[in-house]
């Protein structure tokens, strides 16, 4: 019977977290993490403050949480199709689209996650993203070079920039007072952009793909 009664307890303590961060994602994909607030996840998940508070001590802990389980999820799909057995030059495109294309379709999450003022705790979060971002780059432009497709480079230092740079191109786009975006165009452009820094033109790509890689 007690082990019945904690088998209970943990079920219903990990439904109550599920809970908690999924109203919190919602809210944050609403209006950012200005609109998260204790009081507001507390009541979209039909909860108490105080419960909440008992699985984050305060807003920044849930705030990391989410960040944290939105980017993780974000980057396990792209390190997925690094991995891939697929040409790198093909593998680099993917990612890019997919990337530039998942932030623009989840336009108020995305712009949460890349460009909202946040605090310290939040801005580490961040840059950890980008810094996991970059070496999913990083290994991709090693395999570029191992066939032969693009030249010689310092592979870290070309991925760190491209993962700053798609971020800083998506800020505007993604702000929430744009309007008639044109998605496949911004994403056509960032794509190039990011070829023309390994050294590969528009006319020297030749990359078929796979319905289900595309974002």
């Amino acid at each position: 019977m007690a082990y019945r009664q904690t088998e209970q307890v943990a079920r219903r303590l990990a439904d109550n977290r599920r809970r908690i961060l999924t109203a919190a994602r919602e809210l944050v994909s609403e209006g950012g993490f200005a609109k998260a607030q204790i009081t507001a996840v507390a009541k979209k998940a039909g909860l108490a403050t105080g419960t909440l508070y008992r699985y984050f001590p305060s807003k920044d802990d849930l705030c990391r949480q989410v960040f944290r389980d939105v980017s993780s999820r974000e980057m396990n799909l792209l390190a997925g199709v690094a991995a891939s057995a697929r040409p790198a030059l093909e593998r680099f495109d993917i990612v890019l689209r997919s990337f530039a294309g998942r932030a623009l379709k989840g336009s108020r999450l995305a712009y949460a996650l890349l460009a909202e003022p946040v605090d310290v705790a939040l801005a580490e979060e961040r840059s950890r993203f980008r810094r996991t971002h970059a070496a999913i780059f990083a290994r991709i432009l090693e395999d570029a070079i191992a066939e032969g497709a693009i030249a010689p480079c310092d592979t870290k230092l070309t991925a760190a920039c491209i993962a700053g740079a798609i971020p800083t191109a998506l800020v505007g786009p993604l702000a929430p007072d744009t309007e008639g975006l044109d998605i496949e165009s911004v994403v056509d452009s960032i794509v190039r952009f990011c070829f023309g820094a390994i050294g590969v033109s528009s006319s020297a790509r030749s990359i078929s793909y796979q319905p289900e890689a595309r974002p």
